[in-house]
């Protein structure tokens, strides 16, 4: 039987005809093996058992090879009728808003909403996915022998594909944006900001992002990474644990149960009240104190009230949203917890709802200080001379003063402008450290490693 690889780049009707002459072959030679050898009535020799399992075979392929031509098929009719498929679908959408309109007009109502703008033809970017997709599902990645290659299309195309064409149909090799290493286009996927991602980088952030909330939902410079077309290089188990993760992120004020031995997630329809019932172990957890379930009112939670003294004695912060405890290491007054929620450090209202300082004075100079000892360690091993005495410290001093009002201005930061600082240095988001080198915000000047910097901030 013909290879794999052959059959892939044979054309569909000489891969039926091959398939039609290996099973009348392979009934022909079973037929013959019948009456031949000595065994038992009702069992098969093992001839006429490898027989049967290639014809299996043979008919598991036949099923393959018609699928890929059904898909092929449906292939070639977007690329033939997109424009008619998308006026098509304008039509439905104006037709709906009229139906919508004059029911409204004859009861007496509002005029309902315009739609919104009508379909526009397919985007570079979708039409590149699914060029992706033909790759991955039809022709398959291997069966490409140059980086050049491009699909052949003998039929007329609707003109959203052709005018694309110039620009997404070369398959060529790209570098993933994370790793570096070298990748079909089929291979990669885009984020919104245009960096590509090889699948196992991109399977890394979807897992980072279930396991650090602070990475959540997958970012990449501050745009958010869709689910819906990033599942074509994502494994199946990884898209369902991030759907079943995004629900529980989502939440504010969670309740996992409280049994230590479960602690699973309760999503809030099974917690219509104050009774949170497990859909694991079916245990109850009062959604209130977030121990097990109690009748009357709620007692205090002795080992919540430690913490909350603690952070009261520390000057910590809670958030409201989900009442995480969050501690102002060094910065301004605006803090955005994991959860996303913004609120004012000192009386933990919403950002920008009050009248407290934007940052602590104090605070802001000894950010400055580290920051000027950061550069001056910096300078010195460049093998910058830096003078002595009392010149040096008011040298200093103006440095600090300078630093603090550069901070002022910038204290709320967008982070849009990075520098590279040599190594080692340690990333002031995750502390990890940086042995090469690590980037350094030119504006608030908090540094930074690749993750946190496209990722994180």
């Amino acid at each position: 039987m013909m290879g794999s690889l052959t059959l892939a780049l044979a054309d569909d009707e000489d891969i039926a005809l091959i398939i039609q002459l290996l099973q009348q072959d392979s009934e022909e030679a079973a037929s013959a093996s019948i009456g031949k050898g000595k065994q038992p009535e009702g069992t098969m020799t093992d001839m006429q058992m490898a027989f049967s399992l290639f014809m299996d075979e043979l008919q598991s392929a036949e099923t393959f090879f018609a699928d890929r031509r059904m898909t092929k098929s449906i292939q070639s009719a977007i690329q033939l009728d997109g424009d008619a498929l998308l006026r098509s679908q304008n039509e439905e959408r104006a037709a709906e808003h009229d139906r919508n309109l004059s029911i409204s007009l004859s009861k007496g109502e509002r005029e309902p909403p315009a739609p919104e703008n009508a379909l526009q033809l397919s985007t570079q970017d979708d039409i590149e996915l699914l060029e992706k997709m033909a790759c991955i599902y039809i022709t398959g990645i291997d069966d490409i022998e140059s980086d050049n290659d491009t699909i052949s299309i003998s039929q007329p195309e609707s003109s959203a594909w052709a005018a694309s064409r110039q620009t997404v149909r070369t398959r060529q090799k790209r570098d993933c944006d994370a790793c570096g290493e070298h990748k079909h286009f089929a291979e990669l996927s885009k984020t919104p900001c245009q960096h590509e991602y090889c699948r196992q980088c991109l399977t890394r952030l979807f897992r980072d992002a279930m396991v650090d909330e602070s990475l959540f939902p997958p970012r990449c410079c501050k745009q958010p990474i869709p689910l819906d077309k990033s599942q074509l290089f994502l494994d199946a188990n990884v898209v369902l644990q991030f759907r079943q993760k995004a629900l529980e992120l989502a939440t504010p004020n969670r309740t996992y149960c409280h049994n230590t031995s479960c602690g699973a997630f309760i999503p809030r329809v099974n917690d219509p009240g104050t009774i949170a019932t497990c859909p694991d172990c079916h245990r109850e957890t009062c959604t209130m104190c977030k121990g097990a379930w109690h009748s009357g009112d709620c007692p205090n939670d002795e080992h919540l009230q430690q913490v909350l003294q603690l952070a009261r004695e520390q000057g910590w912060q809670r958030c409201r949203n989900c009442w995480g405890i969050v501690e102002l290491n060094q910065g301004c007054y605006h803090m955005t917890c994991r959860c996303k929620f913004e609120f004012c450090y000192v009386c933990g209202a919403p950002w920008k709802s009050c009248q407290c300082d934007d940052w602590n004075e104090h605070r802001l100079v000894e950010r400055a200080a580290v920051i000027e000892a950061r550069d001056r360690v910096g300078n010195r091993v460049g093998g910058q001379q830096e003078m002595t005495g009392i010149a040096h410290e008011r040298n200093v001093a103006q440095r600090i003063q300078r630093i603090a009002r550069d901070l002022r201005y910038n204290h709320e930061c967008n982070h849009q402008r990075w520098f590279g600082r040599a190594g080692p240095q340690e990333c002031e988001e995750c502390h990890d450290l940086m042995p090469i080198f690590i980037y350094e915000c030119r504006q608030c000047h908090i540094m930074a490693c690749r993750r946190c910097r496209y990722h994180r901030l």
